[in-house]
């Protein structure tokens, strides 16, 4: 009886899941804007910057699926059909949406924050801008800029969307041209002001790296290495700012040749960006390798192997081959069959300083190769044009330290003198040297990046009382948004 009793429920169980309605990807959008706007809402009233936070990372999950008339209605509540600044929004998005009697009767009269308004305005931005309209887009900018700019007085809670509204300004105006997006640049210095005066902290951080941007789209090296040395970065602000930060003074440094700095500062970006920035890590993966090379050092193979950067990486795993080989003739084709693509990643410049490295690598493996070699064969395997040119090299290189030998002018030839024993020398201790270095500001970025609740002490002093509950209260969301992130 119980086995039959069994068999008889257990398909009713399955038509329950069976008839389960399956939500569309729109309906999930919308569904994700309205959290949005409430986290946003909530952040407002209790003065608290982590929902915002929050609101700010839900914008990517229904960025794509998101369809106007969803983002009309959203509007029409939180704004007003009839304000000012809702009605220009609407325009952008198409007009009105379908409202129900009790909705439209709500949205006639609505009192929305600043906030809220900017927060809006960006997510129609972000639309236009997705959708290739970028003269719209650049329109719906100015706009949004011009409120940022006119308002005096703010809560320190809407930094972060004031923020992220700077960078969607300034990113419009790059889709447009290189001269429109050079015309910004005064304008976003006079933010920088406002927001340093203000203390505004991911302002400041925001608008540093979007100056530094600005310069190196065009090639302003001198003028984006003056910013760095006379502003301050914030360390509290987040991590995908500071990585960026980071890659962007790697990338100065690098065409500067101060090499050892830059492939610091581009190792601590990508030890700072988010495992879900894919194209960051490429983009500073590229970087890295090729300061790695010029600091006469190869990158693990490893590298190229991850699945992720191996199709990106797929042309400078062909160049660091001609680099650890030594061979002139190969790093030619390479810069030949790729050329448009390391232009394109504007690493072609820092690429072709490569060519000296290749040719004391070669020189290093002829030094070890053979205890007695004439210039010309030196000449004939490098590929170069003349015995003089080798000689040349060859004493450079013996000058930078590269290879120990002597060169015999008269009869025309190398003698390389006998390797000595390597642990005989500092090299094992400048080695562990930097090791140590590198664990100890690891351990110190570490505790820098610890997250403890915010202001959870001084609400328990205010309650007077056990706020242990609180305390847990806040500890779980904080994870929950540790676990957002990291989806």
């Amino acid at each position: 009886m119980s086995d039959s009793k069994s068999k008889a429920v257990s398909p009713s169980k399955g038509k329950k899941k069976a008839e389960e309605p399956k939500l569309e990807p729109s309906q999930i959008a919308a569904g994700d804007l309205d959290n949005a706007l409430a986290l946003v809402t909530r952040g407002l009233d209790e003065n608290e910057t982590r929902f915002i936070h929050r609101a700010l990372r839900t914008i990517g999950r229904f960025r794509r699926q998101l369809e106007d008339s969803a983002l009309a209605k959203a509007i029409q509540t939180k704004l007003g059909a009839e304000s000012e600044v809702g009605a220009a929004l609407l325009a952008y998005v198409g007009g009105a949406a379908p409202m129900d009697a009790d909705a439209a009767a709500a949205a006639t009269a609505v009192s929305a924050a600043f906030e809220m308004e900017l927060f809006l305005q960006m997510i129609v931005l972000m639309r236009l801008i997705d959708g290739g309209k970028v003269a719209e887009a650049v329109e719906c900018s100015r706009s949004m800029y011009g409120k940022i700019r006119a308002v005096k007085t703010r809560s320190s809670t809407g930094d972060e969307i004031v923020a992220k509204c700077f960078f969607y300004y300034a990113r419009a105006f790059e889709l447009q041209g290189k001269k429109e997006y050079s015309s910004i640049r005064n304008a976003l210095h006079a933010a920088l002001r406002t927001a340093t005066l203000r203390s505004d902290e991911p302002g400041q951080a925001m608008l540093l790296n979007l100056l530094l941007r600005n310069y190196l789209a065009d090639d302003l090296i001198d003028q984006a290495q003056k910013l760095i040395s006379k502003t301050v970065f914030p360390e509290s602000s987040h991590n995908s700012e500071s990585a960026r930060h980071l890659y962007y003074i790697a990338r100065i440094q690098a065409v500067q040749l101060d090499y050892s700095e830059a492939h610091r500062h581009v190792e601590l970006a990508m030890r700072k960006a988010p495992k879900s920035a894919l194209g960051f890590l490429q983009v500073a993966n590229k970087l890295g390798i090729i300061v790695q090379m010029l600091l006469g050092e190869i990158p693990d193979r490893d590298l190229f192997r991850q699945p992720d950067l191996k199709r990106s990486l797929a042309p400078y795993f062909q160049l660091t081959q001609a680099v650890r080989m030594g061979n002139v003739a190969k790093f030619n084709a390479v810069v030949a069959e790729f050329g448009a693509k390391f232009r394109e990643d504007k690493n072609f410049t820092l690429i072709m300083r490569l060519r000296h490295n290749v040719i004391k690598t070669g020189v290093r493996m002829v030094n070890v190769s053979y205890s007695r070699v004439s210039l010309a064969d030196v000449a004939s395997k490098l590929e170069l044009d003349s015995a003089e040119d080798a000689e040349y090299i060859v004493m450079k290189a013996i000058r930078d330290g590269v290879v120990d030998a002597t060169i015999n002018h008269e009869e025309g030839y190398v003698s390389s003198k006998d390797v000595t024993n390597i642990y005989s020398t500092t090299e094992p201790h400048d080695a562990f040297h930097q090791r140590i270095d590198f664990c100890l500001k690891m351990h110190n970025d570490l505790v820098k990046s610890m997250r403890y609740p915010p202001n959870a002490y001084r609400r328990y002093l205010e309650k007077g009382g056990d706020a242990s509950q609180d305390i847990e209260k806040v500890a779980a969301e904080i994870a929950e948004e540790m676990d957002e992130e990291d989806d």
